[in-house]
């Protein structure tokens, strides 16, 4: 493990005190992979090898009721245990199979129209939230921007503590990305967990919200910079981790530790590495075979999130991303494995089991790292323990749990990348014609799904008692042309649609689909491409929010919409259900979040719900009034134009040369505010103070700690740098309402 970072600032709030502010300094002692951190509090001057162990603090205003159970006190025993009560939501997807279905039915179709909103709370996070909660013992625990960790009462929304762990955003480009936010955290016995963008895995006390140790994931100078945007997974007394870098030639993994002391117990790579240094396992020197050159030179297979442990098989499984360059042409053929593949290692161990590998030579960034579901099917009048996986590529996949064995592959969305999955093989059947990399020429292919995929992160759920799977899906294509976006060796439309394309009604949509006579049950259609993840209940219910705004509430069984409410901010995350006394709550965090809102936020979030970060909490008979809606902020008027059309159109080329649209939006599109504190400024909002310091902000990074790096060194000159601002000063004006530069 790396040495941690002299005088890194934690901050811990409570509703008690809250101005404690934690420094560690520069002495810390090493113990194998452990770190005990020495400390001094600003709140009271102290040394110690405990974090916050003596920040006195005044008695909170209930600190004379009975005392609860012990926080955070989630095991295996009490996860299996509880899997059919419903009454917390101890591990992501409810209970370790991720079904992220309730067995809680005080809620049903009968009375879902009496629902009513029981509290609200504010996050300060301005790129939303995307992270699902965990329920615990009274206790809500859920991550925002920067990895910030938040624990709320779960029966009144008040904020009982609050963890912002240091996260560095100058390290690179992929640390520029991953730094902005996480899916969630995750706990066990006592501890919460929570990974960060610059590769680290902090264990923070359930209680009192104190950093224990933190544990080195991944480099994050490798490539051009990996780091952590997913949950955790927990399970067998282990905290099981992967990261973000495909995009940005990291070489992907996931990795094992221990959750009492962060001791790192194994790893296992995705992709292999350099020949010249020895394959770590004979798994990675059978996948060297399928690489152009023997191994993975641009790294790849990323385990950005689908991480999931199943006791009954005793594996944990998880899917993997692609690599780069997505041109098969610059790549060089092959399968590249273990990219885009489900695999499973043994949880103990680390050791390898099986993969089924969704698209071989993947050339249009369909990854496989979806949240994935494993559960019981009877199939064909068998028993089967099964994976259910939806990756971006638009095809609905049923494996054995034990064997990786492919039982079933549909088609879920539009899919023209290939015309089926071969069942004997398990091979995809590619359409010549999707395959833009053979065509010299650089022509423009339009493939569906789009890079975005058909299913991104947002959870799916399964219901056992319907026997249905819901899926958010997702159908509208990508154009793929000659070009360069970095690293990629090729030109991709990330909106899908163009902007000036009409979106179809039903881009969006959600899908009741039947695993086992593989057939939709029913569907319904969404104007937005991406909605919120999904939760199914013992009450016959659905429940998802909508990019527009609403949270709805469907019977399982038909899809007849029985109870909507409008919340004034995009849904992206999961629902979840707990139980408070006698009353069942529903969960939602909102807010436009997630990878896709940075380049493509016309995709996740209407005009009229770009609302606030907020928690949400609704029961029987609740009263609370819902906060008024934000209404959009107008485009400033913007400064005078610099450049002609012809610099503009130059700035056009390479706004797309350089990946500014990964941040602030294809076509200069971003998302409609000025959103700083960490989140994607939309460049069309600048006040004109940052356009006078345009030029050393996007050459020199200026701003690179605050997470914007320069691209000087990258080739950019200050002919570049013009042309640029001019593309953005035009694209302001457009928004102003102004015509086009001429």
């Amino acid at each position: 493990m790396k040495p941690l970072p002299p005088k890194t600032l934690y901050r811990t709030i409570s509703p008690a005190f809250s101005g404690c502010y934690i420094r560690r300094t520069d002495r810390y002692v090493r113990q194998d992979r452990r770190i005990a951190v020495r400390c001094r509090s600003l709140c009271i001057p102290l040394a110690g090898l405990l974090l916050l162990a003596a920040c006195e603090r005044p008695p909170a205003p209930d600190a004379a009721e009975p005392a609860g159970p012990v926080a955070g006190q989630v095991t295996e025993s009490r996860v299996l245990a509880e899997a059919d009560s419903g009454d917390n939501w101890l591990v992501n997807g409810g209970r370790f199979s991720g079904e992220h279905f309730s067995p809680q039915s005080r809620i049903s179709e009968a009375n879902v129209g009496e629902l009513g909103l029981a509290w609200a709370t504010d996050i300060p996070s301005p790129i939303g939230l995307s992270a699902e909660p965990l329920v615990i013992d009274g206790v809500v625990y859920l991550t925002g921007i920067r990895s910030v960790v938040y624990a709320l009462d779960a029966a009144r929304g008040a904020r009982r503590w609050q963890v912002a762990p240091p996260v560095r955003r100058g390290l690179g480009f992929g640390n520029y990305r991953w730094s902005r936010g996480t899916r969630g955290a995750a706990v066990w016995e006592g501890r919460v967990y929570v990974g960060t963008g610059d590769c680290r895995l902090v264990a923070i006390d359930a209680a009192a919200g104190e950093p224990i140790w933190e544990a080195q994931v991944c480099d994050p100078m490798q490539g051009m910079g990996p780091g952590i945007t997913g949950a955790p997974r927990v399970g067998g007394g282990r905290v099981y981790m992967g990261y973000a870098g495909s995009d940005t030639a990291a070489r992907g993994s996931v990795a094992a530790f221990d959750a009492a002391s962060g001791e790192e117990l194994w790893r296992f790579w995705t992709v292999p590495g350099d020949p010249a240094n020895g394959f770590e396992n004979e798994a990675l020197e059978m996948a060297s075979g399928t690489w152009t050159g023997g191994w993975a030179q641009a790294g790849g297979g990323a385990v950005w999130d689908g991480i999931r442990y199943d006791p009954v098989t005793g594996l944990v499984i998880f899917g993997t991303a692609s690599t780069l360059p997505l041109n098969v042409a610059m790549r060089g053929p092959g399968d590249n494995l273990f990219t885009n593949s489900v695999v499973a290692v043994d949880a103990a161990t680390g050791d390898y089991r099986w993969h089924y590998q969704t698209v071989p030579e993947d050339a249009w960034d369909y990854d496989a790292t979806m949240p994935k579901i494993v559960t019981d099917l009877t199939i064909q009048g068998s028993p089967r323990r099964v994976v259910l996986e939806a990756p971006k590529n638009g095809f609905l996949y049923v494996l054995d749990a034990h064997t990786g064995r492919l039982l079933s592959a549909d088609p879920i969305a539009t899919v023209t990348w290939a015309s089926g999955i071969d069942i004997e093989t398990g091979r995809p059947i590619v359409n010549p014609e999707a395959q833009y990399f053979a065509d010299a020429s650089g022509a423009t292919v339009r493939v569906w799904p789009n890079v975005w995929g058909s299913h991104n992160w947002q959870p799916m759920s399964y219901s056992p008692l319907t026997g249905l799977v819901y899926i958010p899906v997702a159908d509208m294509p990508s154009d793929y042309s000659g070009g360069d976006m970095i690293g990629l060796g090729v030109a991709i439309e990330t909106l899908g649609y163009g902007p000036d394309e009409e979106v179809p009604p039903d881009a969006g949509r959600l899908l009741a689909w039947d695993p086992v006579a593989r057939e939709t049950r029913w569907r319904v259609d969404h104007p937005i491409p991406y909605n919120g993840g999904v939760l199914s209940t013992a009450g016959n219910l659905v429940f998802q929010g909508t990019a527009t705004g609403e949270f709805r509430a469907y019977a399982a069984d038909t899809g007849a919409r029985l109870w909507a409410v409008e919340t004034g901010s995009s849904i992206q995350a999961a629902p979840v259900s707990y139980r408070v006394g006698e009353e069942q709550h529903v969960l939602v965090a909102i807010g436009r979040s997630g990878g896709i809102v940075g380049s493509a936020e016309s995709r996740t979030a209407a005009p009229h719900a770009r609302g606030p970060a907020r928690v949400l909490a609704f029961k029987l008979g609740g009263s609370a009034a819902m906060p008024a809606p934000t209404p959009p902020a107008p485009v400033p008027e913007p400064p005078a134009r610099i450049g002609n059309a012809e610099e503009v159109a130059a700035g056009q080329a390479l706004w797309a040369a350089y990946a500014c649209s990964g941040c602030h939006g294809a076509h200069a599109l971003g998302v409609g505010s000025r959103a700083l504190g960490g989140a994607l400024p939309d460049l069309r909002y600048m006040p004109p103070r940052a356009h006078e310091e345009w030029d050393p902000v996007v050459r020199e990074g200026t701003r690179a700690a605050a997470g914007m790096p320069g691209f000087g060194a990258e080739g950019m000159s200050a002919d570049d740098s013009r042309a640029l601002q001019a593309y953005v000063i035009d694209r302001a004006w457009a928004a102003y309402g102004a015509p086009a530069a001429q």
